[in-house]
């Protein structure tokens, strides 16, 4: 998913949900939910060279949706807890909050 396929969503009325997921101290990634043929499929946004894009803080991710003409999204927060105890699957800690920008 490119954010040139992200502008084509939101065009074509196929945007589901943008997600900003933060992994604790990792760097926030920004996840897709479009409708393809009848079903949700989710994406990470990544580069011309395909690798995932990252962004330091919100307004960076702010200024990407916005380039896409995307003013909706919801920030998911990932706390990762001691790994003496935790399991394989990090856990969000509190439910999604939806931004408007």
């Amino acid at each position: 998913m490119t954010i040139k396929l992200l502008k084509r969503l939101r065009k074509l009325r196929q945007l589901d949900t943008v997600r900003f997921i933060q992994n604790a101290c990792a760097p926030m990634v920004l996840q897709v939910a479009f409708f393809e043929n009848g079903q949700l499929r989710r994406q990470l946004i990544r580069t011309r060279e395909g690798g995932v894009m990252s962004c330091r803080h919100l307004g960076e991710a702010y200024a990407l949706c916005r380039s896409a003409g995307v003013h909706r999204a919801e920030l998911v927060q990932i706390v990762s807890h001691d790994e003496a105890c935790a399991g394989d699957r990090s856990a969000a800690t509190r439910p999604a909050m939806s931004l408007t920008f």
